[in-house]
């Protein structure tokens, strides 16, 4: 038996007790298992495990049927790495009561650490698509069925997971978190996305748990010094020019307004050449090699003159949805994919980036993880109308 708190990962760091579950703690008796339970909360909020337990179990002793301690105890089992006893403790609760979303989620978590992805994800579905539970609740089954997707590495079905939960509640800290590891994981690499997600987790006051501790010291630092590594690392970062830049993109500026687009198209390469790290002039020359294209070899310098200037802003979602446009018109679907994903990561209820992505999925002859998307935009469109 693994008595380490920190053996066995706690996936929604600590599950909000429903108050429609089925037994309560009734009559104020000396023997009704109240105090224990009471008693063994405060433990548990100061993480004396094992006293917690105890507490659990001795108030079951007096009240068998209550699911709130079940599910305490099952948690604190949890905790302690005592998968077997949680896992029988939670078939008990569940017996009483099936349908608590409490008790699903918890025993989905169990089947989940277990290996039984098909307990897990038919348990966290079933609270994720309940829309007779609250919001919040329906979140958290949403962040379960992202995270067991995050174990199979379906990253795809993962970030529509975690999307739907924080589009049911903003507030959903374990969503905003594991969307963060997804980010910034190899899968992805959306550095970006990753420290918003990370960020905004912080700031939801999750302070008690290690994971904030460690997102704020360890985890956003670390990713902000990435950023920086990568923009220095652009060749001819260490040799700009912010003035000539400055100057460049002004003459290029006033020659586009003229629909000169071959003079603007110079200068904006001055202003490049000028300052590598200026997104306004690695956008003017996309946006003017575009427009002086020619051949396939223009439409391919435009192309990468877009995916540079997006790169180095990588929330303009405008900037990716002409990328998108333009990677389609010359058939580079793998491409378009990327950078319509990237679009959604910067902005998820953007629904022209959605159906870019859809689009593009679909080109690339990925039908299955289109149709995934499919589902996601119609919930986009769907909150967008109400």
């Amino acid at each position: 038996m693994n008595s380490s708190p920190s053996s066995v990962p706690n996936f929604f760091f600590a599950l909000p007790l429903a108050a429609a579950l089925a037994a309560v703690l009734a009559g104020c008796g000396p023997k009704d298992g109240a105090r224990e339970y009471a008693d063994g909360m405060a433990a548990y909020e100061a993480r004396s495990l094992e006293k917690a337990g105890k507490l659990f179990a001795k108030s079951l002793v007096y009240a068998p049927g209550n699911v709130d301690a079940l599910v305490m105890l099952a948690r604190v089992q949890c905790d302690l790495g005592e998968m077997s006893d949680a896992g029988d403790t939670i078939a008990k609760a569940a017996a009483l009561a099936p349908d608590a979303p409490d008790v699903a989620l918890l025993d989905a978590e169990i089947a989940l650490y277990a290996g039984d992805y098909a307990r897990a994800t038919s348990r966290f579905s079933g609270v994720a698509n309940d829309e007779r539970l609250p919001a919040e609740s329906r979140a958290l089954g949403w962040t379960g069925l992202g995270i067991a997707e995050m174990t199979r590495d379906s990253r795809d079905l993962a970030r529509i997971a975690f999307l739907t939960a924080i589009r049911l509640d903003r507030r959903n800290a374990p969503a905003r978190y594991h969307l963060g590891l997804l980010y910034r994981g190899d899968r992805y690499s959306y550095l970006d996305a990753a420290l918003e997600q990370f960020e905004i987790f912080v700031r939801l006051g999750e302070t008690a748990d290690p994971r904030a501790v460690h997102a704020q010291r360890v985890i956003i630092p670390g990713i902000k010094a990435d950023i920086a590594r990568r923009a220095a690392e652009r060749p001819g970062a260490q040799r700009r020019d912010a003035n000539a830049a400055a100057a460049a993109l002004a003459r290029a500026e006033a020659a586009w307004k003229k629909k000169n687009y071959k003079a603007a198209k110079s200068e904006y390469e001055a202003a490049c050449k000028a300052d590598v790290l200026s997104y306004p002039a690695a956008l003017g020359l996309a946006r003017a090699c575009a427009a002086t294209a020619a051949t396939p070899a223009d439409r391919q310098r435009a192309l990468d003159c877009y995916k540079t200037a997006c790169s180095l802003r990588p929330g303009a979602v405008s900037t990716f949805l002409a990328a998108g446009e333009l990677a389609m018109s010359v058939r580079q679907n793998a491409t378009a994919v990327e950078l319509y994903s990237r679009a959604v990561a910067a902005d998820p209820s953007n629904v022209s980036a959605v159906d870019g992505l859809i689009r593009a999925l679909r080109k690339a002859g990925d039908g299955k993880t289109a149709d995934a998307y499919q589902r996601y935009r119609d919930t986009v469109s769907a909150r967008k109308a109400k």
